[in-house]
């Protein structure tokens, strides 16, 4: 039998355990980088969801504008679900989620579960019976992906072009690339870079500082600097035991035809090898700047396909209630 619960402070540590215990959670769907919010305010109806009494799935989500968001906070929500889970028991908890939205009264709900890369064992029986279930594709992002796990080296992986500049370019001996707990200069940099194309950081200066004291382990600033001056560098978020984040990637605007966020990149691969990870995503290319913000941002795409990145899709999905 499922049973739907709204979430509540008591159920905290049992949440964030399932969470990295599932088969496809992620820092973003802890309760902890959750609450994490300092000037934004949410209604939190987040939902626990249990079979005979054990808990099977959660659900992190907000009411907004009478719509149920798996969240509007977090690069990804959606139904995270156990790692042993099966195919009857997914359709079981996404009939028992509609009747719950029902029951409340909401006009629809929207989910951007995490993308594939990120399941500890690969299943997408969750995609098809969303759809089953008259769930829509409501968006769909492009993100990309580099596989550390099979890779001789990491040079190996890099297209030739890109080989023969870290190997023989003399601009490195002037680069430093370390890891760092202050993101002051850094921020300056990002909101510049944001700027240009007339958007804003997802986090705000407070926020990554709070969010690093939460997770130390699990966030980390790689600044790059040249004769001393910060001049760039990469927010790096270890999502899981298997898949790193690159948040963040932004220069100073005058090095922003060398090479030196490919250098970024390549560190931030470096790091997420020496720490036992097999994955790195390199985030989504878009173009919010655009009047289509999903079309996607082929420029950007080819940079990081110079790293062996493969296309993974993040798919948001909704359903209407009609209510």
């Amino acid at each position: 039998m499922i049973t739907i619960d709204k979430y509540n402070l008591e159920d905290l540590q049992e949440w964030d355990q399932f969470v990295s215990t599932s088969n496809n959670g992620t820092i973003f769907q802890k309760q902890q980088f959750i609450n994490y919010h300092i000037s934004r305010k949410f209604i939190d109806h987040s939902l626990v969801i249990k079979k005979n009494n054990n808990m099977v799935a959660v659900l992190p989500a907000a009411i907004c504008d009478n719509i149920l968001y798996s969240h509007p906070g977090s690069s990804y929500g959606g139904i995270v679900l156990s790692a042993n889970v099966d195919f009857q028991t997914i359709h079981d908890i996404i009939c028992s989620i509609d009747e719950y939205c029902y029951s409340q009264k909401f006009k629809s709900l929207f989910l951007i579960n995490s993308p594939c890369v990120y399941q500890k064992k690969f299943d997408q029986s969750l995609d098809y019976l969303l759809n089953w279930n008259n769930y829509k594709s409501k968006e769909v992002y492009i993100s990309h992906v580099v596989d550390l796990s099979n890779a001789s080296t990491l040079l190996s992986l890099l297209k030739k072009r890109k080989r023969r500049y870290i190997n023989n370019n003399i601009e490195l001996n002037s680069l430093s690339f370390n890891e760092s707990n202050n993101f002051d200069a850094f921020y300056e940099i990002l909101l510049a870079s944001k700027k240009k194309y007339q958007t804003k950081p997802t986090h705000s200066l407070e926020e990554l500082y709070g969010l690093q004291a939460l997770f130390p382990k699990e966030i980390k600033l790689i600044e790059t600097k040249k004769e001393g001056e910060i001049i760039g560098g990469s927010l790096l978020f270890f999502a899981n035991t298997d898949v790193s984040l690159v948040f963040y990637n932004t220069i100073l605007d005058q090095y922003r035809k060398s090479q030196i966020a490919m250098l970024q990149l390549y560190k931030c691969m470096e790091v997420s090898q020496k720490n036992g990870y097999k994955m790195v995503d390199f985030g989504v290319s878009h173009t919010p700047e655009q009047e289509d913000p999903m079309a996607p941002k082929f420029s950007l795409i080819r940079f990081k396909e110079q790293f062996d990145a493969r296309g993974v899709l993040r798919i948001a999905y909704q359903k209407e209630y009609g209510v």
